[in-house]
C-alpha cells in the first residue's frame, strides 16, 4: 500500500492506465496476469477510494459548525434563504450564490426532493470553510 494512501500501488497503476483508455486485458498483459485478476484490482481500488470518500464526508458532517435540518414540505426555492440567513448567524460564509446553491442541492440532494418540494427531510451541512455537504436527517 502507498504510504498515506488506501490503495495499493498496483490498484493506483491499474487506474491510471485505465483512466488513458487501456482494457482491463491490455492491463493484463502488460502485467502477465488474467483480466478477471485485473478486474478485481480495479473493483477493489474503486471500493476502497468510496470508502475514503464516506469516511471524509461523514468527518466533515461531525466537524461542521452548523447543520441545518430542511424540513418536508419546504419549496427548494426557500432552502437557500434559510441556509445564508442560519450562516450568517454563524458567521460563515457560504461558497455558493443562490443559484449555485439550488443547483447543489438538485445535485446533491435529489433523492429528497420531488418537483420543487422536499418529500424527506434532510440536512445541510456548512463547514467552517464555507463549503456544503448534505445528508440524511
Amino acid at each position: 500500500m502507498v504510504e498515506d494512501s488506501f490503495l495499493t500501488d498496483m490498484q493506483i497503476k491499474v487506474l491510471k492506465l485505465r483512466k488513458k483508455g487501456l482494457t482491463q486485458e491490455e492491463i493484463a498483459k502488460m502485467f502477465g496476469t488474467s483480466r478477471a485478476n485485473i478486474s478485481m484490482i480495479e473493483k477493489r481500488a474503486r471500493e476502497n477510494i468510496k470508502k475514503a470518500y464516506n469516511t471524509i464526508k461523514i468527518y466533515n458532517q461531525i466537524m461542521a459548525p452548523l447543520s441545518i435540518e430542511i424540513e418536508e414540505g419546504i419549496d427548494v426555492l426557500k432552502i437557500p434563504d434559510i441556509v445564508f440567513e442560519k450562516a450568517d448567524k454563524e458567521g460563515i460564509k457560504v461558497k455558493y450564490n443562490t443559484l449555485e446553491l439550488i443547483e447543489f442541492i438538485k445535485e446533491h440532494a435529489s433523492e429528497f426532493i420531488e418537483k420543487r418540494t422536499v418529500k424527506k427531510k434532510f440536512k445541510i451541512y456548512v463547514l467552517e470553510n464555507g463549503e456544503l455537504d448534505v445528508g440524511e436527517d
